[in-house]
Formats: structure tokens, sequence, C-alpha cells
């Protein structure tokens, strides 16, 4: 409070010193200043600082008592006094435009002696900014009828699910279903945080110390990259005029100068480490508002367009309340308006002052309209204007109407000789806009007049139509429009907004066409294109030429070559004789019995000697294969004796340690079959982030008619590894993401990222139709391909995992062209022996890829990172065939272990492929040493490899100038 009253101090003491000796006492007092905005029952003056400065109450030491009474100069009532303290106090709300100055008398009369003091107070009333509340009826709230405080109310709602939306690059995050009732839980003083400007704008300030909703605190993770604790977004409404901005504030890594500067101007309580801010221009209670605020930001996936988009109406507050819950009282009198917003007062006619209870007694006339719970007015509602005279001996009452469209021609309404009239407008047209004039003669003859402007230009909420009379009813956060009735948001179309949109269209109200090629659809809410399995590109317009494997064909590569035919596309005819079906692979023919020789032709029965040496013949090949396989067995057995240190038998609860990756079966959507193999199948769907939204995912779960020991074993063992490649969270970008895995229901599957560019294998044969039409290579995306897979390779090394599966078709392609390893089914976790050697579960055996495996895996079965690096030169070789499967000149296309072993202790290995540099495939060959301590390892591989492409030589050849 501002208060100074500065008296005459040596003048009081001499008449005060000699007090007893006068009957009355006359005390002229300087100037008192205090503010309008005080409080009522504050202390304005304290009357004790003219008696005594030992006395501090009405009773002084000789047991006497003062009373005190305000004379005059006060005819309203604005101050009292306390006796027990011999104060003047606030009595009734102050307004400086209603009154600036209060000249008191005030008498204090002592009991004992009947001495009177007479003391005279100027007061003078401070004018301050703001105050009292402007009541704007632009943004005049309305007044829930029929209801009483205490509810759970907010002035303002909305009718839609989900008015506020979070959604970052098109995807939906999250949503609240009233925003402003969810500010409850954190903002601590968020009711004096809520403030209505004189020009209706709007200023809010929230502020909390922690956010535990995920889609909220989403939204301030992103305050702790690039945005150094300031994210700032900018409004606009369905035109995209700019309608304000919101800041979002981490104010442990934001710079005190980062919060807006109306915020800190101390009107706005912040006590919490996060500040949301808002600023929103003007407010007007007609239609409800659609407003999208977005910045671009930088997230910990990436840069992405941060978009907030939310809906409201101004739904006002029951009588007698105000604020945004609220949960203020109303001050008003003598039947003044309360604005819903900031509690200002429309006073009636006759009455002035911050609470309406000042007396006016000046001749007016005003008119009034009925109903008068709304600032605007709704074409087809009913309106009553009545003309009301005060203080006037009303003669005669002339009503008149210049419409807004004849600027020059005013007509007569009605006229009479009455104390008050009134005109009804039922319903509210737009023909009716204009001007209303209320012109009053009084019986002296003086003239007074009152104007009232009407401008109906909208229907009431939820009502649409030329005279405002057809319901919207709009769902999906639809939007009512005077002419258009629903806006559907994007994605929705119908008269409500009830069905999604149709093929080809997206956007509000579906009224934008894809451009998608190939038929392809689009997202109903962005418009980007949705491709299919075979297509891709911005619009789908790219086309991947599916290629099947030898002995498969169809659009799908499912069915398997007819009789008669093999090879690629089984494009190929066989030559058998005798109905003898080929092989659909590589189309040597099989010869039933009574047929030999390479075509199955017939021959001659043999007699009994003949049948001794055939059958010899069978006989031999057979025991001396066998004597090969047993021999490697006991060779083995000794080998894994000597070598292999105990350890305990993996226990199938191997699952149990990767219970924090554990994911609810709820949040998936399964979709449709992307794969199927020996053990297991791979389903493509969509799981539910903490984050919010949603991602696609392969689910990988074993087929229930292979429910093997050694399946189950493999599944635990690839979902034990991911879960450990994965145990910052991150993983490596060159393995595949693990989302989750589900253990708790069955089936049990392991949720990967999913790949829309599917294996490696298939994208090398897309890229040979193409290098077929086009002559381009494509080598320098091939060996970005290769140095990809070499930086997952060095990561698996770095955490001692041995994959055992290195190949084309266990490594994936993802939408950006990253290729990434997969297909842990196989692998084997490296804990304490650097190796492992090969075992026979339960008696299955297991199914090995022998042509991509080292020596001494083939030899002894042991597997190390070193061996990996072996089938890392094979995967070099597919890629520089385009996807060829491998084949070593002398032996067959499928050798058996023996076979294989012969060949490459001979030193055959995979020759060159055609069109291959010979960097590379020497690269290739030093993979295939037999020694694996001479093999380079995946990081001198990622080198060598990224040399080879011109962006990373001539940054080298940079590097080295710059020496």
């Amino acid at each position: 409070m501002a208060l100074r009253a500065t008296f005459c101090a040596v003048l009081l003491t001499e008449l005060l010193s000699g007090f007893q000796a006068y009957q009355d006492i006359f005390v002229l007092g300087e100037n008192v200043k205090i503010r309008e905005d005080m409080s009522v029952n504050s202390t304005a003056v304290r009357l004790r600082d003219f008696l005594n400065a030992n006395v501090s109450s009405a009773e002084d030491g000789n047991g006497t008592f003062w009373s005190v009474n305000i004379t005059s100069g006060d005819d309203s009532g604005r101050f009292g006094v306390r006796v027990e303290d011999l104060t003047v106090v606030v009595a009734a709300p102050l307004d400086y435009t209603s009154r600036s100055r209060y000249n008191l008398a005030v008498e204090l009369t002592k009991t004992g002696n009947k001495n009177v003091l007479y003391l005279n107070l100027v007061i003078m009333v401070l004018d301050v900014p703001g105050y009292p509340p402007f009541y704007n009826d632009r943004c005049e709230t309305p007044v829930l009828p029929g209801r009483e405080g205490g509810g759970n109310y907010t002035v303002f709602s909305s009718d839609v699910d989900g008015p506020l939306e979070v959604s970052v690059n098109a995807g939906r995050v999250g949503s609240y279903s009233d925003v402003v009732q969810h500010w409850r839980n954190y903002a601590k003083y968020l009711p004096n945080n809520f403030v209505l400007r004189g020009d209706c704008s709007l200023r809010i300030v929230v502020t909390a110390n922690t956010f535990s909703d995920s889609d909220t605190s989403l939204l301030f993770v992103a305050l702790q990259g690039p945005q150094q604790g300031r994210l700032e977004l900018n409004c606009h409404d369905r035109e995209g005029k700019n309608k304000g901005k919101i800041t979002f504030l981490d104010l442990y890594l934001a710079r005190n100068d980062d919060i807006p500067q109306w915020a800190q101007s101390g009107q706005f309580y912040i006590d919490g480490r996060y500040v949301t801010a808002i600023e929103l221009d003007e407010i007007r209670s007609t239609l409800p508002y659609s407003m999208r605020c977005s910045a671009n930001v930088t997230l910990v996936a990436g840069g992405g367009n941060l978009v907030f988009t939310f809906q409201y109406s101004v739904t006002g507050c029951p009588e007698g309340l105000y604020g945004m819950y609220c949960d203020k009282d109303c001050v008003c009198k003598n039947g003044a308006r309360c604005h819903g917003f900031n509690g200002a007062c429309e006073c009636r006619l006759g009455w002035g002052g911050r609470v309406c209870d000042i007396p006016w007694f000046e001749p007016e006339v005003v008119i009034v309209k009925m109903p008068g719970d709304t600032g605007v007015e709704y074409i087809g509602t009913n309106l009553t204007l009545t003309c009301l005279p005060e203080h006037i001996h009303v003669a005669y009452i002339t009503w008149t109407h210049r419409s807004e469209n004849r600027h020059n021609d005013t007509i007569l309404i009605e006229e009479g000789a009455v104390q008050n009239s009134s005109i009804s407008l039922q319903p509210i047209l737009e023909s009716a806009n204009g001007r209303y004039s209320c012109m009053v003669q009084a019986e002296d003859g003086k003239l007074f007049n009152a104007t009232f402007i009407l401008n109906a230009t909208q229907c009431r909420p939820n009502y649409h139509g030329e005279v405002c009379s057809q319901v919207c009813d709009c769902q999906y956060g639809g939007t009512c429009d005077r002419w258009e009735g629903c806006l559907c948001p994007p994605g929705r179309r119908g008269d409500r907004c009830e069905h999604p949109c149709g093929h080809g269209t997206f956007g509000w109200n579906c009224s934008k066409k894809c451009n998608c090629k190939n038929n392809a659809p689009c997202d109903p809410v962005s418009g980007s294109c949705i491709c299919a399995k075979h297509h891709w590109g911005e619009l789908c317009q790219y086309s991947y030429l599916l290629v099947c494997p030898p002995g498969l064909h169809g659009d799908e590569c499912k069915h398997t070559c007819s009789p008669g035919s093999f090879g690629l596309q089984c494009n190929r005819d066989c030559y058998c004789e005798n109905n003898a079906p080929c092989d659909p692979v590589n189309g040597s023919c099989i010869c039933a019995e009574g047929q030999s020789g390479e075509i199955c032709q017939n021959v001659p029965t043999p007699d009994k000697s003949q049948v001794v040496v055939v059958v010899l013949a069978s006989v031999i090949p057979t025991i001396a294969i066998t004597g090969c396989i047993v021999t490697g067995i006991l060779v083995k057995r000794g080998r894994r004796r000597a070598r292999t240190p105990e350890r305990p038998t993996e226990d199938l609860n191997e699952m149990a340690s990767v219970s924090p990756c554990e994911v609810a079966k709820e949040d998936i959507r399964f979709e449709n079959m992307i794969g199927q193999g020996e053990f297991g199948h791979v389903v493509r769907g969509r799981l539910r982030v903490p984050a919010g939204y949603e991602v696609f995912v392969a689910a990988k779960s074993i087929r229930p008619d292979r429910m093997t020991a050694s399946a189950v074993r493999d599944f635990c063992r690839e979902m034990t590894i991911l879960t450990r490649i994965h145990e910052d969270k991150e993983g490596h970008p060159n393995v595949v993401k693990l989302y989750g895995v589900v253990t708790k229901s069955e089936p049990q599957y392991i949720l990967v990222e999913y790949a829309s560019n599917e294996e490696l294998r298939r994208y090398l044969w897309s890229l040979r139709e193409q290098c077929k039409t086009t002559g381009n290579t494509k080598l320098l995306e091939r060996l970005g391909f290769s140095c990809d897979v070499a930086s997952g390779l060095s990561e698996l090394a770095r955490l001692k995992i041995v994959h055992r599966d290195i190949a084309a078709r266990n490594v994936v392609i993802s939408d950006r062209k990253v290729a990434k390893i997969a297909d842990f089914g196989l692998s084997r976790d490296v804990y304490v022996s650097s190796a492992y050697e090969r075992t026979s579960q339960g008696g299955e055996e297991e199914l090995l890829p022998l042509k991509w495996m080292a020596v001494e895996s083939l030899r002894d079965g042991v597997y190390t990172c070193e061996s990996d690096v072996w089938s890392y030169g094979v995967l070099l070789w597919e890629i520089a065939s385009f996807g060829e499967e491998p084949r070593y000149a002398g032996g067959p296309m499928h050798p058996d272990v023996c076979t294989l072993l012969e060949l490459l202790k001979k030193g055959v290995r995979l020759q060159q492929p055609e069109n291959c540099p010979t960097s590379v495939y020497k690269i290739i060959r030093s993979c295939w040493t037999v020694d694996p301590t001479k093999r380079p390892t995946p990081d001198e591989l990622f080198r060598k490899i990224d040399l080879m492409r011109p962006q990373s030589h001539a940054a080298h050849l940079a590097n080295d100038n710059s020496r």
C-alpha cells in the first residue's frame, strides 16, 4: 500500500501539550495518498499518530477512552473507523474514476473529560493501471443457468473428444479431453495466474515441478536438447492468422531472460521448474476456437514438427462466480453483471464504482437487451430491446432503425407517450442488423437518446444454415461452420464427420487429393503415401521388380516350380526323359527306379551278377560317407572334452532376464504375415510406445507346429542377445532395434523394428534388374550397405556376441536405406570362453549355413567373432554379385560338410563376381584366410570399404592436406 501522511509535527506537539486546557482543538492534516485497489478493511490512516506516541489503543494510560466518528466528506461510505486501534479503514471498494479526493472530517472525543479533537484529513485516491478490471463485452462470457457454485466448472470447455492433441511429424503422441481441467494437477497458483486484459487478450502462466504423463513428459524431454530449456510455439487459427504463442521453459536450463517479460511483471507467481506461458490474442465467446501452435524442434530421434491442436468454447460460470475454474466470488452489486473472466462489473443505469454501489443521479437513457447473458447476438435467436429513461419525466419515446446496408435510410419503428418502450426481434435475421436508436423527449422539452448496434452474423454454437436452424452435432473434433455445417478434422468426412476419408483423399474435411502412384493409399491426416510392399518413393512411384529365387515363382514367391520347369522365376524347361521330374533349383533330373543317366533314360533290367555290382556300387560310397561322418563326430567329441570348459546347461527360462523389456500384448495391433521360416513366422504390427504414438514392428514367434526344444532355445537366446545389445536403450544404428518382448502370454513374441525394404538379398535382386535396364550398378549404395554391416559387426564383437549366420538374408534395409543386422536365431553369446563348439540338442540336428561358415566352424564346430568375419566375406560376395547364391567351382550347388571342407583345404574360394572391382574382391578374399588371427577385424573392414566411397576419399584427402 502506497501510504504517505505528513503532518505539522511542531504544531501538533504544542497543541497536544496544552490539550487539557482546551475544550475543542482543530487540527489540519496534509494529504494522505492511498491506492485505489486497497482491499476492504485495510488501514488508510493511523489516528494515534495525532495523539501520543505512547498511546497505542483507544484506552490511554488513565483508563479513559477515545470515541471516533467521520462526520462529513464521505457520502458514499467509502471509509470507516476501527476504534480499538484508532484507525481509518477502507469500508467499500474505491474507484479513481468515480471519485479521486475525499475531505474527511474526523471527530475524536475523550470519554473522561469530554474533550474533543477535530481532524481534517484529505485522502487522495491514486489511479492504478489495470484497476478496476475493464468490462469488455466483446469477450463477455455467458452465465450457466440453473447451476450453483461448488461444482467442477471451467470458464473454457469443449464438447469434442480430445480438444488438445499433441503430434510430432503428423503422428499423434498424446491428447487431453479437457486440458484446463488437466492443469489443476500442476497449477498451484493458476487461478491468480489467469489474467484477461482490457483488449480481451489472455495471459496464463502454469508452473510445476514434475510432469508424470508420458505424452507431456515427452514435450519437456525436448527441452533438454538444442532448445536449451526454451521452446516457443507460434499459434494460428484455421485461416492462418496469428493468434498468439506458447512458451515452454525448463528453468534449470533456460536463462532468466528467456521468461517472457510480461510474465516477470510481478503479477504472476513462478515457483516451479517447468513453466508454460500462454499468450492468446483477443478472445471472443462466439464460435468454438480451433487453433494450431507449432514449432520445429530437435527431439531424441531427430528433427520434428511439434504441433499442438486445441479446440474450446467459452462456456462461462454459474451466477456469482468467475475465473478460470469459476472459483472466485463476484463482488458486483445492485444487479450488475459480472464478467466471467476477470470479475469486472457492468453497472446498471444509475450506478457506478468498482462494484456498482455508487449511485449516479444525472438524467440518462439506456437500452437494455434481453436476454443479456452473452456479449454477442446470434442469428436465429430472440432479442428484446427496452428503452429505459432514468430520472426523466417522459413526454414521448421514438424508436428508429438504420440498416447497416442503407446508410442514409432511417426507418421509424414505433413512437408513443410511454415511460418506457420495447421492441422485439423474434427471431434475429441478418436483415435486422444495424443501428437502433431510442430518442426520449422530457416534459421540459429536453431530448435524450441512446443507441444499440446489432451485428448478428454468426449462428449460436452447434447450429448452421441460412437462418441458423440446423443442428451440427459434429463428431471426432469437427467444428460447426455457419454455411458449411461440420468442418471435419484431418482424416474425417461426412455430415457429422462420422466417416473416415475415402481412398485418395486426406486433410481437413477430406478436401485434398492424394498424388500417390500405383493406387497407393495416403495417410488421411498428413497425406503422405503409404507404399505397398513392392513400391517405394515419396509418391510410391517406383516399383521393386520382385525376382524370386530359383525354384519359386508368383507375386509373393510362394509357389514352387511346376513339373518340367526350374530356375529363376521357373523360366527354364527340364529335359528329363520318361516323365522324370527335375530339381526346381538346379534342373538336375530326379530318376525313378529303373531309370538312370543324366536325363533318366531307360536301362535294361540287370541280371543277378549285375545286381551284385550295382548293390556294391551303391553301398561302397554310402559306407565311405558314413565313415567320414563317424570319424568327424569322434574327433569333435574328443576336442570338446579337451577344449570346452564346463558350463551349466542353458535354462529355457532365460526369458526372465529380459523382463525389463516386457510390453503388454494389449499395446500391439497385429496386421498381416510378412514372413515364415523353418521354425517361426513374422507378423507386421503396430506397437504403442510409452511416448504415446504407434510404430511399425515385426513380431517374431515360434510356429506352433515346430515348438521343438532347439527352436525354443534359439528363440530365448535371440531374445536375450537383443536385450543385451539394447542395454543402453538405444542399441546400435546397424543392428535391428528391439522394441520389447511378450513372454507373459501365448504365443510369445520378440518385437523388432519393421524394415519396409525387407531383407538385403531381395533388395540386391531388385538392383540387379534395375542394372539390366539402366546399366547403373549402384556401387556406392552397395558399398554403403557393406559399411553398415561392418559397423554392426564391430558392435557385436565389442559385446563378445557371435552371430553365426552373417548373410544377406539376415540383413534388413530400413526405409532410410540403412542396413541392419537381424535374425539372431543362431547367435551365441560369449561369456567366458571366446568360442563354442557345435552341439546336438536333444538328438535334433541343427541346420547350418555351410557355405557361409569358416573352416574352423565346419571342421571343429568352433564359432568366434573371427568366424563371423569369414561369413561377412561371403556376404560381401553376395553384395558384389547382386545377391547370387554362392557356388564353389568344382563342387555341387549344395555340398555336404566333407565335400566343402575338401574344397576349402585345396584353396578353392568363391570366384570374383562379374563387374566386381578388384579392390573389393581383395577385401573379400582377406576374410577367407585359414588362420583366424590373420583375418581383418570389423573396424578394419569398415575403414577399407569406407575409403572406396568418393565422399569419404575426399574427406581423407582434405585431412591429409590440412596436415
